[in-house]
């Protein structure tokens, strides 16, 4: 069983970006195979930090399901928060049969630099001015991309003690440089925000253990990577703040809403407004739409944003749908796991460290995502944040245990 939780961690990370549904085939052969539980039933030792992340899966799940039967909205909506339900069967099986580390963080680099070839082939080649790999959407590619460059990132230290360090150092910073660039070509500016704020994380952890000098080292690259990513020709980086500068002293100066960042602005407003009709329970997903087209009708709201599904912000979009009950169940999906990660990093043993760097990374990745765009109303937001992060709190555990 061992061999089989490796290969199928291994395959969710390496298809993710560069296979179409990649991240759907990885997380269903690991549900597949927590159907072993069934007749296997090994002894689990559950713990009291298993029991919060397991219940914070659960909570997320009923709360969202009994809020759209509340509401009576469409049966493809229960397609999301079952992705949490689904978590927790495979977090059971990893529990049991926790994976090999070498497949997570090869999978991880190999992910990364694989999205990021088929992102560059996309731009150069095909002339795609805003790649998207192998996904449906460039916004959710390049989240995703800057993401395992993180979280390759996270995984130096592990690769310092193997055998063959300076193989695995590479690989990790090739996938950590693979996860940038892809993010950069894809021109997502929300994602860009988690560069600064996870380095920033990365190097006062590395700088604890290692001096001072690595923590002003590591402050002087990611400014100068910050400014030469902005000053090079031709940049992607200089272009889209460019444009989203423009956009927005456009709407402040003359109200128009028919730009990226105009109809984001104008989405929140309306989602603000609407929270008030019902703020504890939410509108539902009908609700909001039924909701917003009036208000367009009305003139109250610009045509633009009548088509779409989502208010482009997790929080606001949870809020006009599910109410505050929903907004609590969002928070502590995000930040129960951040606690249980920080705790482990501040306790644990060295060999834990990375895995709980990387739970710390992924969590606050996705909570800066839902500040510009709805993450957790489509496939791949949903199943690339519950079973990461079930991945990663299992491999966590084993390492507490055998430390």
């Amino acid at each position: 069983m061992l061999g089989l939780t490796s290969v199928c961690v291994f395959l969710f990370s390496a298809l993710a970006l560069a296979v179409t549904s990649g991240y759907s085939f990885g997380a269903l052969t690991l549900l597949l195979a927590s159907t072993c539980l069934l007749w296997k039933r090994p002894r689990l030792n559950l713990q009291r930090q298993d029991y919060l992340l397991l219940g914070t899966l659960l909570l997320y799940f009923c709360v969202f399901t009994a809020n759209m039967l509340y509401h009576a909205d469409p049966a493809r909506e229960l397609d999301m928060p079952l992705r949490a339900l689904l978590a927790v069967p495979v977090l059971l099986l990893l529990l049991a049969y926790p994976p090999r580390p070498e497949a997570w963080w090869a999978g991880v680099a190999i992910g990364a630099i694989a999205g990021a070839m088929l992102a560059i082939w996309q731009f150069l080649v095909q002339d795609m001015p805003r790649p998207l790999a192998a996904t449906s959407n460039a916004i959710h590619y390049g989240n995703i991309s800057i993401l395992f460059g993180m979280l390759a990132m996270c995984g130096l230290d592990w690769a310092s003690m193997q055998s063959r360090r300076w193989l695995w150092r590479a690989a990790l910073l090739l996938g950590c440089l693979a996860g940038i660039v892809g993010s950069i070509i894809s021109g997502s500016r929300g994602g860009w925000i988690t560069l600064p704020v996870c380095l920033v994380f990365l190097v006062i952890h590395h700088g604890k253990k290692h001096g001072k000098r690595y923590l002003v080292m590591g402050l002087l690259a990611l400014g100068g990577l910050s400014i030469l990513a902005y000053v090079l020709p031709h940049s992607t980086v200089k272009e889209r703040i460019t444009l989203g500068i423009s956009n927005l002293h456009t709407f402040e100066d003359r109200g128009e809403v028919d730009t990226s960042i105009g109809q984001r602005l104008e989405m929140w407003r309306t989602a603000i407004d609407m929270s008030q009709q019902r703020p504890w329970t939410g509108l539902g997903r009908n609700g909001y739409m039924e909701q917003k087209s009036m208000l367009v009708t009305e003139g109250k709201a610009s045509i633009s944003i009548r088509r779409h599904t989502n208010a482009h912000n997790d929080y606001l979009d949870t809020l006009v749908k599910r109410g505050i009950v929903g907004v609590m169940a969002l928070l502590a999906l995000f930040l129960v796991p951040l606690s249980l990660f920080a705790r482990a990093l501040r306790h644990s043993a060295p060999a834990a460290q990375p895995y709980a760097l990387a739970g710390v990374v992924l969590c606050t990745c996705y909570m800066i995502f839902g500040l510009t765009t709805s993450s957790l109303t489509l496939n791949i937001g949903i199943i690339m944040l519950v079973f990461p992060m079930v991945i990663l709190w299992a491999m966590l555990r084993q390492q507490e245990r055998i430390a």
